[in-house]
């Protein structure tokens, strides 16, 4: 009967594990896949513990802490392990342009990705160069002002102008497009955002010019669009 316990409990590690996995990395936090399914399954135990054979759940508790201790210890040896058991690091932002295929693939979306910039006190997806998603849910972000003209390619720098995007050969004057960037975005996930239009004080008349000026027919081709600079910031998408 004790082994039927102890086979069960490796059982539930594994399965949360590939349950946490499949969920993304949005649904873990500030802890890592790994830590966050032994402290799941050790408050569990803890718990069952208390109305049924003690000493059984104790030795379960024990047999988690040292598959966890090998595991640890085998991660160190072999990368490969570590990925698979940790997780792999995501590139959500690569030259300023949006990772569509690695959003979905984490469940990682749009207003996950804009709460996250806010808590960092960026605005708009303009500043941003490359943002990675970490192994732990948070995210690592470069910022544009951070590389040197040297280091950012023209063409780049071209693509996050506000008016023209898709063919400008303006480039923003920094200082000014600090100055002028708005944390509202106006459009999200091909939606636009009326809330958001009434705290800037446009119409849906404006965004709609401004969408086609830049090469648009309709909202639902863009997943995200902010106000900077008087005009719209529309991303660009790219699939790695």
């Amino acid at each position: 009967m004790e082994y039927i316990v102890i086979l069960k409990i490796i059982a539930i590690y594994f399965i949360i594990m590939f349950v946490m996995r499949f969920m993304g990395k949005r649904e873990i936090g500030q802890l890592s896949l790994f830590d966050f399914i032994v402290i799941l399954i050790i408050a569990d135990i803890s718990v069952a513990g208390l109305s049924d054979d003690f000493f059984i759940y104790i030795l379960g508790v024990i047999v988690l802490g040292i598959i966890q201790k090998l595991l640890a210890f085998l991660s160190l040896r072999f990368a490969s392990l570590r990925n698979f058991f940790d997780g792999k690091q995501s590139y959500i932002i690569i030259d300023g342009k949006l990772n569509l295929k690695e959003m979905k693939k984490q469940a990682y979306n749009l207003d996950d990705l804009i709460i996250q910039m806010r808590l960092k006190n960026i605005r708009s997806i303009s500043e941003i160069k490359y943002l990675i998603l970490e192994a732990n849910g948070e995210i690592s972000v470069f910022l544009y002002d951070e590389f040197t003209e040297k280091s950012t390619p023209t063409s780049a720098r071209n693509e996050n102008t506000v008016v023209g995007i898709r063919n400008s050969t303006e480039v923003p004057d920094n200082n000014k497009k600090k100055k002028d960037i708005y944390p509202f975005p106006v459009i999200v996930s091909g939606k636009l955002i009326k809330e958001n239009l009434k705290i800037l004080n446009l119409t849906e008349e404006f965004v709609l010019n401004e969408i086609k000026k830049q090469g648009y027919n309709d909202v639902k081709e863009i997943y995200y669009a902010n106000y900077e600079n008087g005009g719209l910031f529309i991303a660009q998408t790219c699939d790695f």
